[in-house]
């Protein structure tokens, strides 16, 4: 090796991002923000490793694997499982909710337990015990499901999780495929339903994602790869397999996630805002950038009707993309999606298909994909009915898409400039305040490569005002005093320790962590004897570079 050469084989890293379309490869340099290679593959849907491995492959054509620092994997995997109703079965264990059978209603009308168990326990409001944990209760539970997976949801568990751990532990000793406690979703945040229904996907999805996860790095290995696999979550940062098999349902979005961030670096997005716009084969979502940030949603991840505690960015979608299936109404009028067909230019014979945006554009020499004597075909058959020829039918699908899309973002109430991105869009994305960069095609990849490690995690400081104690929330303790100045200052260290030591087993020690704080008073003066809590915020960031 050449003196100097050494530090040229640490900079490169590889993006995947598995769509339900196309499976999309970036080769990235982390020194110069560049993207060096991309490639674009078929998804696979029975066995997306095979596009892993496929896009993988291509794309070591223009580097050697030990120039690759990490490989990033955003894929739509988790919400295919939740929407199509893959998730394993799980068994649920409620602490605490005998007195509060209205909670155990709703969480029950939101998921359906393989098996359930109500036990005696839980704390209130200030982390205190309210009854001794029925750990008698959860023994037999555990043994009885023993080898299959589970969902711990104990009253007031971000309070105080003890009892969530403690059966946690009795789960794991009875033996079983793998357990979530919901204090490890909540972040701190109090909603027993969101919290319980957040730990119970989670649970359905550790099967199917322990097998991609296995398939990933059989994948990574067989190349020679050996740098970390990680995975996008939907608020677009990094996280490793370990941590992924853990908590699954935090990639829930990170195809969206991905996306935006893809865009904001092809786009050159700094400190500005912006409204970014994606469209795929099913969908088309829409975010907002606000000083160079993707806004976040309030209310957590949305997938079908479940509501969960998962950070995620805030994303509006349509159901509008290139193979939205395409449809002349009785009146003449076009009728775009939601459902999505199979192109004629993409359909193998005797497969089922319907014109869609992709036939209109290869119809008019827009697009090279498949056969666009199908797709021409196609479109004098539909132009027919509507006394058009070819040419002007497919002239007509292109404008509609296109009206639809500014209209989609004209509602999005941004007056920034708009970067649209994804392989369909160039040829619908129209408006002077429209951009669309080089390689949007592969934003969605761009987005997984450039991605950085980061960890958070929220305390909560509450004011007491009858004992006149400050009480902190930790992610598993608690501190408690009388002195505001000492709570705070051993509450920040005590996030540090644990944010720096979530990092470690990852892999990555040589971090630091930084932590705002919020602060929440009772009337307008602001006070010791008016302050009600304070909100410590703390995130730790681990650059690819």
């Amino acid at each position: 090796m050449r003196k100097g050469q050494e530090a040229r084989l640490k900079r490169l890293t590889i993006g995947i991002d598995v769509g339900g379309t196309n499976t999309d490869g970036v080769l990235y340099d982390t020194e110069t923000r560049s993207i060096l290679s991309s490639v674009k593959t078929s998804t696979d849907h029975a066995d997306y490793r095979s596009s892993i491995e496929t896009a993988v492959g291509r794309l070591l054509q223009s580097a050697s694997p030990g120039e690759i620092i990490s490989l990033n994997i955003s894929t739509t995997l988790s919400t295919n499982a939740l929407l199509e109703g893959k998730g394993a079965p799980v068994a649920l264990a409620l602490i605490g909710y005998e007195d509060f059978p209205h909670i155990k209603d709703e969480i029950l009308r939101e998921v359906s337990p393989a098996a359930l168990l109500s036990a005696r326990g839980g704390h209130n409001g200030w982390g205190k015990e309210r009854q001794a944990l029925d750990r008698e209760a959860l023994l037999r539970f555990a043994k009885e499901n023993s080898g299959g997976y589970f969902a711990v949801s104990s009253l007031y568990s971000p309070r105080n999780p003890l009892h969530e751990m403690e059966a946690a532990g009795i789960i794991k000793a009875a033996g079983c495929a793998g357990v979530t406690c919901g204090h490890e979703m909540a972040r701190s945040k109090l909603n027993s339903v969101k919290r319980t229904v957040t730990a119970f996907l989670n649970s359905s999805l550790m099967d199917v994602t322990e097998r991609l996860i296995g398939g990933v790095e059989f994948c990574a290995a067989s190349h020679g790869l050996r740098c970390p696999v990680m995975f996008l979550r939907s608020d677009s940062s990094l996280v490793c397999g370990q941590w992924c098999a853990r908590f699954p349902l935090e990639t829930v979005f990170s195809g969206p996630a991905a996306s935006m961030r893809g865009a904001m670096l092809l786009g050159g997005v700094k400190n500005e805002d912006a409204v970014i716009a994606d469209m795929g084969g099913t969908s088309t979502d829409i975010g907002v950038v606000r000083n160079g940030k993707a806004l976040y949603s309030k209310e957590g991840a949305a997938i079908g009707n479940y509501r969960t505690m998962i950070p995620s960015l805030e994303i509006n979608s349509i159901a509008l993309g290139g193979d939205s299936s395409v449809k002349i109404g009785e009146d003449g009028r076009l009728a775009i999606g939601p459902e999505r067909v199979q192109p004629y230019c993409r359909a193998s014979a005797g497969e089922e298909c319907g014109y869609t945006p992709t036939d209109a554009l290869a119809s008019l020499g827009i697009a090279a994909v498949g056969s666009s004597g199908r797709s021409l075909r196609a479109s004098n058959e539909y132009g027919e009915r509507l006394g058009l020829s070819a040419i002007e039918f497919a002239g007509l699908v292109r404008k509609e898409v296109s009206e639809r899309l500014r209209e989609a973002l004209a509602q999005s109430g941004e007056e920034a400039r708009r970067i649209c991105v994804g392989a369909p869009i160039a040829a619908f994305a129209r408006g002077d305040n429209c951009s669309v960069p080089d390689d949007a095609a592969i934003a969605s990849a761009a987005g997984a490569a450039s991605s950085s490690l980061s960890l958070d995690c929220t305390v909560s400081i509450l004011h007491n005002f009858f004992d006149g104690n400050f009480y902190a929330f930790l992610p598993v303790s608690q501190i408690k005093g009388s002195d505001l100045e000492s709570v705070l200052s051993r509450s920040r260290a005590a996030l540090e320790k644990y944010l720096t030591e979530q990092a470690a087993l990852m892999g990555f020690k040589d971090v630091s962590a930084g932590i705002s704080e919020e602060y929440e008073y009772i009337g307008r003066e602001k006070c010791l004897s008016s302050l009600a809590a304070i909100t410590l915020s703390g995130k730790v960031i681990v650059h690819n570079v």
